[in-house]
């Protein structure tokens, strides 16, 4: 499942104002709610329900109408969905809440986010979690 902040493409900004042929009534729907503010989840959440969603989001993607550009909130959030799965909601979480305390300084309070961890997941997912994230900050210079 994809994640990010979709922006459009001068293509999606060209398909939202003269509906392009080879696109379902999903996809507009999903092209009008895109305003490069809100996360995909967010676009998710407001078009929750709608059948074939995730195609629709898929297709607009691979066909160059949206781009997804992600932070690195975005990048570790999607580590924890991969090392997590189902149970990944409650460190989502938690690494939201320090962001909106710190700011993109949150990752410096990794120690607050590790302590999260071992109480909900155990230590061995814990470290696994630190870990990847550790790797992944160190990749985009956080």
């Amino acid at each position: 499942m994809a994640s990010g902040t979709p922006i459009l493409t001068e293509k999606g900004r060209e398909a939202v104002k003269t509906p392009q042929v080879n696109l379902t009534a999903r996809c507009r729907s999903v092209l009008v709610q895109i305003d490069g503010k809100r996360s995909l989840d967010e676009v998710r959440n407001s078009l929750r329900g709608l059948e074939g969603l995730e195609e629709a989001i898929k297709k607009l993607t691979d066909e160059g109408y949206v781009n997804l550009a992600q932070d690195c909130r975005d990048i570790i959030k999607d580590a924890a969905l991969k090392i997590l799965g189902a149970k990944s909601p409650t460190i989502n979480r938690k690494i939201d809440e320090l962001h909106t305390r710190y700011g993109d300084g949150c990752w410096t309070h990794l120690d607050e986010l590790d302590k999260a961890a071992r109480l909900f997941y155990g230590a061995d997912v814990a470290e696994n979690l630190k870990q990847e994230f550790v790797r992944i900050l160190k990749k985009y210079g956080k």
